[in-house]
């Protein structure tokens, strides 16, 4: 999409300059007011071709670090525009610099900074945002970007972990996809010619192993393309039906192993979340509300939609995610103790602590097993192939004897 220069005027009657991506003139109109933002004029900017190796790419990492740089320079007693003005300038990565630019034009045309940061919702999620506009009217914007640093860090670390259990898997499965295939294609078919050749009865390994030669070497292209079209058709509908997303997410929880651990780890960054939001001085159901978004799944929002409708008709907390079944039973029993003894903020850091932990103890027991299961996979495939080929040979050396 084409990005525009804007001037408007916000609800404050304050001129407004800034940047925005929309497809044209009337669809930015329609963007800026949702930001209350009425516009006087725009124009679009010219394209700039970069010949620059460096994607401008924005990672959690680059999140952490500005808002680690934003709470030292906050707490230093730095004038928010200063700290943005600098960074705008210094900031390593180009497309972090872009952002920072753009919100301090935009601030300095009068809009707030939670206003600013709308605009790239993409980048820093509603949560993020949500959680400055409260820093911005109480006064404490040092304060809630040390407990977003934290809840980053946070998720930053869990995620690393995950992937990390992930990549050693995905790397054997792909060379053990790519030995089998190269084997059917190039190496089985001459040593099953040689094997034919040599007359005898073919067994139950070996005729198996020449079907399954036959039908990879058929159909390559097919068993090539078949993973790519599953995953656009996936994609496509995720993103277009609701419903199936809602299904899709409620059975990813049901997998085996990898259902629990991805469980845990949704409850844990829900409560984490949720426990930030309200410390910061949030009502609890916009709170709910939007710590809902940080679990990314479809499933779990909707269950925790359904427990906002029943607290607002006066259902205690606890039971409206008991119904539900949003939280699990250990966790409705510590939110409980948090709501019948005053201290929710504490119940809600504990229900974090105790799913993360949960998470990591599932992962730590999960990773040692990979390898020796992806070995033993290995050898089956491999001790197949070598019965297949060897089994007629030492027949046929048999009969001669």
């Amino acid at each position: 999409m084409p990005n525009y220069q804007y001037l408007g005027v916000n609800r404050h009657g304050k001129r407004v300059r800034g940047n925005m991506q929309a497809a044209n003139e009337q669809d930015l109109e329609q963007r800026l007011h949702e930001f209350h933002i009425e516009i006087i004029s725009a124009k679009q900017k010219s394209v700039v071709f970069s010949f620059s190796l460096k994607p401008k790419v924005v990672k959690r990492r680059d999140l952490i670090t500005l808002t680690s740089q934003l709470r030292q320079l906050l707490k230093a007693g730095v004038p928010l525009m200063d700290i943005l003005e600098d960074l705008k300038k210094t900031y390593e990565n180009p497309g972090v610099r872009e952002i920072i630019a753009s919100i301090y034009e935009s601030m300095e045309g009068g809009a707030e900074f939670a206003e600013s940061l709308k605009v790239h919702e993409k980048i820093f999620g509603k949560v993020y945002i949500s959680l400055v506009a409260v820093g911005e009217k109480t006064g404490q914007l040092d304060q809630i970007f040390e407990n977003l640093e934290t809840m980053l860090k946070w998720e930053e670390s869990l995620v690393s972990k995950a992937k990390k259990v992930m990549i050693y898997p995905a790397i054997v499965g792909t060379v053990v996809i790519s030995v089998v295939l190269m084997l059917m294609i190039f190496v089985v078919p001459e040593l099953l010619g040689f094997i034919t050749e040599m007359g005898g009865e073919l067994g139950i390994a070996t005729t198996s192993l020449i079907a399954t030669s036959h039908f990879i070497q058929a159909y390559l292209m097919q068993i090539l393309l078949a993973p790519i079209v599953f995953v656009l058709a996936l994609k496509f509908l995720l993103k277009k039906s609701p419903r199936f997303r809602v299904q899709f997410d409620g059975f990813t929880f049901k997998l085996p192993i990898v259902g629990n651990v991805l469980y845990n780890l949704k409850i844990a960054r829900f409560a984490s979340a949720l426990s930030v939001m309200y410390q910061a001085g949030l009502n609890f159901n916009e709170s709910i509300r939007l710590a809902s978004v940080v679990t990314e799944n479809a499933d779990l929002e909707l269950r925790i939609y359904d427990s906002i409708q029943l607290i607002e008709e006066g259902e205690m907390i606890y039971k409206a995610f008991s119904v539900t079944q949003a939280l699990p039973s250990m966790a409705v029993r510590m939110v409980k103790v948090g709501e019948q003894s005053g201290n929710m903020d504490d119940a809600l850091h504990n229900v974090s602590e105790y799913y993360e932990q949960e998470a990591k103890d599932m992962i730590d027991k999960i990773e040692p097993a990979i390898e020796p299961l992806l070995t033993v996979l290995m050898a089956i495939v491999v001790g197949w192939v070598m019965m297949a080929v060897l089994a007629p040979v030492y027949d046929t050396i048999a009969q001669v004897r």
